[in-house]
Formats: structure tokens, sequence, C-alpha cells
């Protein structure tokens, strides 16, 4: 069991305390199952491979990872019509127990939602118009008569969806248990948040036959093939309207390689410059790291967009209390979603050797589509020209067949030339 591990599994849980209030976590911008808020943390359902990846995480990792906080319970209740302050039918979701962990900042904002969609294997796009004076309304659920479960006041219907049905199932019984981990944008004023599917192979040793089938399938059939790594999904926010865009996980299987690019510009046109070459330098360390590790992983990347982040030019003038304020926490990078990761130790799971070079080619075209962007804007936001098919590099990796990560070969010296002689330090 690693050191970090052990310090953060120590009493956090405190059942004499009152319990938490809970609330879907209006972020959510991808993933299968539905994701829970409470008290600066997110909820998760428990998952034993995921659980255990923490456990047995390398501490090389660890920067790169959001924090666990434990485990805990949740219960739903049906608010009766004795309780004169809450609908007939509302639901009121609780821990059962209260969590002693790290501060929590919530700056909120209201919302008035207007959204536009089809059916659920279109492409979703919506906005949200807020009023930033206002505070932000949790969002809630209810329970129609027929038994479904509806959210209230969510944020984008991906999240809505996705939550309601894990409050079904609480609701017929299943297993209440959840991880608890930190919620790197409960300090947000207008959380920017995209979430990508890296590598070239989506689906674990664990995976039913048909399951890897249909994740290969999305593999050839998406950027995944082509640049390993894929849009799931994508919320950002536009100062200038005050609303949200949203791209959900059926746009992102959908995109080439210049609608990606696209995606990508619009999302750090609001990052801005300077906090753009921040994330390149978190990448080129987590490469770093990568080289020499194990797994497979998800990338979520956040930032606040509520106001416009200073160029680098301006930057220049500002004093050095700014810098180390805003340095480390300007735009987050973290590994997410463990479910399906493969470790050795752990139950029958396969003995790998090497690193995944499918994430690597992935985490390589990243730093090398941002990097074109920063060139295209040298002394502005990122909000003009386009990058076109010919400035997108095909770092495309042929694939092997054997037990040493079966995803791709070494990268060639053409893909080598991509990163900097720099190196980074780890923090």
């Amino acid at each position: 069991m690693s050191k970090h591990f052990a310090d953060i599994v120590s009493p956090l849980l405190n059942s004499k305390k009152q319990q938490m209030n809970v609330a879907g976590f209006p972020h959510q911008v991808g993933g299968h199952f539905g994701l829970f808020k409470s008290n600066g943390h997110v909820l998760k359902p428990l998952n034993n491979r995921e659980f255990n990846f923490y456990k047995l995480i390398d501490e090389r990792l660890i920067p790169f990872t959001v924090k666990y906080c434990g485990q805990i319970s949740i219960r739903v209740n049906l608010s009766g019509v004795d309780e004169g302050d809450i609908d007939e039918g509302q639901l009121t979701l609780s821990t059962d127990a209260s969590v002693e962990c790290h501060t929590i900042l919530s700056p909120t904002v209201s919302t008035t939602i207007s959204t536009t969609t089809t059916s659920a294997e279109n492409f979703l796009t919506s906005t949200m118009n807020e009023n930033e004076d206002d505070e932000i309304t949790p969002m809630t659920f209810r329970i129609r008569k027929s038994g479904r479960v509806e959210a209230e006041k969510a944020l984008n219907t991906f999240a809505a969806q996705c939550q309601s049905k894990i409050v079904e199932k609480l609701l017929k019984g299943y297993d209440r248990c959840f991880i608890m981990l930190e919620d790197i944008v409960s300090g947000y004023r207008k959380p920017c948040v995209i979430d990508l599917k890296m590598g070239q192979r989506q689906h674990g040793d664990d995976s039913s036959a048909q399951k890897r089938l249909t994740q290969m399938q999305k593999c050839r059939q998406s950027t995944s093939e082509t640049l390993g790594v894929r849009m799931v999904g994508m919320q950002v926010y536009d100062r200038e309207t005050k609303s949200y865009s949203f791209v959900n996980k059926y746009e992102g299987r959908r995109m080439d390689r210049i609608k990606f690019c696209s995606s990508l510009e619009t999302f750090f046109a609001v990052a801005g410059i300077s906090r753009t070459k921040r994330l390149i330098g978190k990448l080129r360390e987590l490469r770093i790291v990568l080289s020499q590790a194990e797994g497979f992983r998800s990338l979520l990347i956040a930032f606040d967009g509520a106001e416009k982040y200073p160029t680098e030019y301006e930057e220049n003038f500002l004093t050095e209390d700014f810098h180390n304020h805003t340095q480390k926490e300007s735009i987050a990078l973290k590994m997410i979603d463990f479910a399906h990761a493969t470790f050795n130790g752990f139950l029958e799971d396969k003995f790998y050797t090497g690193v995944d070079e499918g994430y690597l080619l992935g985490l390589d075209s990243l730093i090398s589509i941002l990097e074109n962007l920063i060139t295209s804007h040298p002394h502005s936001s990122l909000t003009s020209s386009l990058p076109d098919a010919a400035s997108v590099p095909d770092l495309t990796l042929k694939k092997q067949r054997s037990l040493k990560r079966p995803y791709s070969t070494p990268p060639t010296e053409d893909h080598l030339a991509l990163e900097e002689t720099t190196t980074f330090s780890m923090t």
C-alpha cells in the first residue's frame, strides 16, 4: 500500500457530525455513470479496480491524479407531504457521515438553461445563460409516478441523464457505496472542462468479446486511431455571451482531425496563451512519468473561465504574489477514470511490460496541436485561424501483436522530434 493512500485514508469520516447534503455534479462532461458533489468532493460509484488503483498508486503519478478521500454511502429520501417546504415527489440525497478533508471553495452563480437536443445518438449542443450576481441552484432530482427520476436545474442534459440513472438504481437498492475524489473545480466561478480519452485502446482486459469489438470500432472510426486521443466531452464558457457551450461523447466520437483541432482551439481560446503554455509544460512532465509507468487512463483538463487570463506580455508587469498564487492552479491536468486500469498485482491481470505507446501518442498529438495554435497566435488570444489538415501532424503508430503493450510500436524519430530538449522537473 502506498504511503499516499495510507495518509488519505486516515480518519476523514465523522459519523457524530451531521450528514452531508448531496447534489448532482453540474460539470460532468463524460463517463458512463453519474457523478454527485458534496462538501468539496466529487462522488463516484465504487469500482473495485479503480479503488485498488488508488490503493496501489505509483508515487510518480500522484501529482497528476485527483486526491482520493475515502469511501462513503449515499442515501435517497423521498420528501413526504408533511415537509411543507419541499414538494411531494422531490428526492433528497445525503451521505451517511460527514467528511473533514480539504478546504472547500464554492463561488457560485445562478443558471437559466436553454438547451437544444436531438435524439440520444445525435450531437448535443446547449447553452446556459447566467446571472453572475446570484448563487447557483443545486442540481436536484424528482421522481415521477412512473418511477422515472428526472434531474432539475441541470447545466447540461448529458449529466442529467447519467445522474438520474444512478438515482434510480439507488432507489432500487443497488450498492450505495461511492468513492470521494477531490473536486478540482470547486473553487472556479466558471469551470471550463474537457475530458479526453487517451490511447488507441479503450477496452480493458476484463471486457467481454462484444465490448472489445465495440470499443475497437469506436477507436477505428475516431481520432483515437490516428491521434491517440479523442474528445469525450467539453464544457466551455464564453465571456462575451455569458453562456456555456457543450460537446458530448457522441459528437466527440464523430470528430475528424480538423474538427478535433477546432474544438481544442475553442476551448483554449478561453484559456489564453499563457495558460496553454503552462499546460504544455504539464503534458511534457506527464509524458516523462508515463514513459516509465503503465496503465490506461483518461485526461481531464480544467480552468476557470470567469475572467480573461493575462497575456504573456501583460504577465511581465504583474507582481510576484500574483504569479505565486496563479501559476500552479491556473490550469489543471489530471488523469481520471481507472475503472479499466490494468496493473500488476491486481486479481489476474495480464503482466504487461513497457509503456503504453498509444497514450504517449495521444500526449504527443496534444502537445503538437497546442504548439501549432500558439505559433498561429504569438501575441494574442487563440481566436483566429484554424490549423489546416497539413498543420496537424499524422502521428499514427502501427500496432503490433504481443503482450508488450499491444497498442503500437515505439515512436519514430519524427515523433520524438516534436519534443523540446528542455527538461521539466516535477512539482
